[in-house]
């Protein structure tokens, strides 16, 4: 299939910051984000509108952890601290453990959307681990889902929890590399939910005309 170059990117954007939270970087997927062609791209999002200063500061969080003589562990560590322990010590990945849902509901549903897109969990992760959802809408996206299905699963599966994510992380640790990264993710999503509600009014207004 032939896509768009602002389809491609935006699927792009939403598969790498996938990667970035599904567990811990390896050193090889460490040395890959400093290489220049990936410093490039990240570079290249501030040109996303709201997202230049975010990308700065992840920059300067990027250019600091590539510095550490044991970089990959204590990046690892890093992800541990912020990730992998209960709350209120560390932050819940997981859509389930919001207000807005509970686990079995968001899981149940999002288990279905993954078996429409002919998806399944990786490595055992729970489905309604944001890692798992930003690659579902790098699916739907690559897939070019209907403008209101994209539109629809960011505002009822993502949205409605990822910004009280992105708070507590920065309760935690406000300038580390993992919460700046969740930072420049939910602004981006907010941006994108925006065109993609933009799309659809256009649809309307030519309907009415």
């Amino acid at each position: 299939m032939q896509h768009s170059p602002l389809t491609s990117r935006r699927a792009a954007i939403y598969q790498w910051f996938s990667q970035l939270l599904f567990q811990e970087l390896s050193e090889a997927q460490l040395a890959a984000l400093g290489s220049q062609e990936s410093r490039a791209w990240i570079t290249s999002l501030s040109a996303i509108p709201g997202l230049a200063s975010d990308v700065k500061r992840f920059e300067r969080s990027l250019t600091r952890v590539l510095q550490r003589a044991a970089r990959a562990q204590e990046l690892a560590a890093d992800f541990a601290s912020l990730f992998l322990l209960a709350p209120p010590v560390g932050v819940s990945p997981y859509a389930g453990h919001y207000p807005h849902t509970t686990p079995a509901q968001e899981r149940r549903q999002m288990n279905a959307l993954l078996v429409e897109q002919a998806l399944a969990p990786r490595e055992n992760e729970a489905s309604d681990h944001i890692a798992i959802q930003l690659a579902l809408m790098a699916e739907q996206v690559s897939r070019e889902a209907p403008v209101a299905t994209q539109y629809y699963f960011l505002q009822h599966h993502v949205l409605c929890w990822a910004p009280l994510f992105m708070a507590s992380c920065q309760q935690r640790d406000a300038k580390g590399f993992y919460v700046l990264a969740v930072v420049m993710m939910v602004h981006f999503i907010r941006e994108d939910a925006q065109y993609l509600q933009s799309l659809l009014m256009d649809d309307v207004n030519r309907r009415n005309h």
